[in-house]
């Protein structure tokens, strides 16, 4: 209830009155029913508030559109992640917490952002589900569901292996065999491959990579050891339209620890989904500046100093014309 301004002077000698006081619900754009599950979920009025409002806009337009959805920009999730190896030929490379990175990770961006895009479509490839067919075939469908020249943003997250083998880089999938270098060679994913379907998806669309393949015990059944460099991995994904992420630098180590049930990498990227200190334009959206600032100050904190993650953006200025610039492209809107 609202006093009446014009009764403020004579309020404290004759006490309150019920017929002094208007009704809250009686005033149009106080009575907000729809925003009190929202402050309860973001534990900040100014920011449910205005995820209200874009949901009311969004639901006004749906009904003059007739359209199923809202309109808006499309996030398109890719997760992987392989803590299980193929037994035959690579039970060797069995990682800790890969699978649940992924999965946790989806499940957060879906939580945190399906108020803020006109649709999210994740899709999620764990241990024996990730071979280098589905994933590649996964990429594709990706590229399909987004429209030509459009706005929409893809996120490709993989957490698991990666391999530096003749001066060639490589992601590990679930099949990959790994009794030599040679025979990862052959059915390991390389860079080229994946940073082609990378490129082609960035025609039609923002490209933001998250990539934990620097995990420790990489080695061939043989006991060749698997060396890999982040640094080198991100520059050379990097193109065009797309912003790549990794959780190390150089031949740093990515750690996981039962403690976070995760990765350091990934348990950095969660926190920063329910830490307003990341969303530094206070609008819901996690921009790449607070993104990365977020995930290099606190990995190191994580991993007492021994793991550093690296950015690289690319981002297309005019049709022929690409500009290199660190932190100032916006992943949401």
């Amino acid at each position: 209830m609202l006093r009446k301004p014009d009764i403020f002077k004579s309020y404290r000698h004759r006490g309150w009155n019920p017929a002094d006081s208007v009704p809250v619900e009686n005033i149009p754009g106080l009575r907000r029913p729809a925003v009190l599950p929202l402050v309860l979920q973001e534990l900040e009025t100014p920011r449910a508030v205005g995820l209200a409002e874009i949901a009311q806009v969004n639901r006004e337009i749906m009904l003059r559109t007739n359209s199923r959805l809202p309109p808006g920009i499309k996030l398109h999730l890719l997760a992987i992640g392989i803590s299980a190896y193929n037994e035959d030929y690579a039970k060797n490379l069995r990682l800790q917490f890969a699978d649940r990175d992924a999965r946790d990770l989806a499940s957060a961006v879906v939580n945190t952002q399906a108020s803020l895009y006109a649709d999210v479509r994740p899709h999620v490839l764990l241990d024996k589900d990730a071979t280098k067919e589905r994933i590649l075939d996964e990429l594709r469908k990706m590229r399909e569901g987004m429209e030509p020249g459009g706005n929409d943003l893809a996120v490709v997250h993989f957490s698991g292996h990666g391999a530096l083998v003749d001066g060639r880089l490589y992601l590990l999938p679930y099949d990959v065999d790994a009794r030599s270098p040679v025979k990862i060679q052959s059915k390991g994913l390389s860079i080229d491959d994946f940073r082609h379907e990378l490129v082609k998806i960035a025609e039609r669309g923002r490209v933001l990579v998250l990539l934990d393949a620097c995990h420790s015990g990489a080695m061939t059944m043989d006991g060749t050891s698997l060396p890999m460099d982040s640094t080198i991995l991100r520059t050379e994904l990097a193109a065009a339209n797309i912003t790549v992420l990794t959780s190390s630098s150089g031949s740093e180590v990515s750690r996981e620890d039962s403690a976070w049930q995760h990765g350091a990498f990934t348990k950095a990227l969660l926190d920063a989904f329910d830490d307003p200190a990341a969303d530094i334009n206070r609008n819901g959206l996690i921009s790449t500046n607070g993104l990365s600032a977020y995930i290099v100050n606190h990995v190191p904190s994580l991993t007492g100093g021994a793991q550093t993650p690296g950015m690289e953006i690319r981002y297309r200025v005019r049709q022929r014309d690409v500009v290199h610039k660190r932190c100032n492209e916006s992943i949401g809107r």
